[in-house]
């Protein structure tokens, strides 16, 4: 298990993922970034599509960015 962290940005402010998830590896993380947003889209009124979730590894490498819905 390694432990990733999902950050969201809308390109002027972050919102840093400092407690972060263990997972297997990095699909799961990729898998994981994805029902968040959907997770985000279902849950709340606001528009998420200007933000996006970076998803880094435990050595701060980034995984994966994924658009907001």
């Amino acid at each position: 298990m390694a432990r990733y962290r999902f950050h969201f940005t809308d390109g002027k402010s972050i919102v840093p993922g400092d407690t972060g998830m263990d997972l297997r590896d990095d699909e799961a993380a990729v898998d994981e970034a994805y029902h968040i947003t959907r997770d985000l889209h279902d849950a709340l009124p606001e528009d998420w599509s200007d933000w996006i979730i970076e998803v880094t590894d435990e050595k701060g490498r980034l995984v994966t960015s994924i658009r907001g819905a």
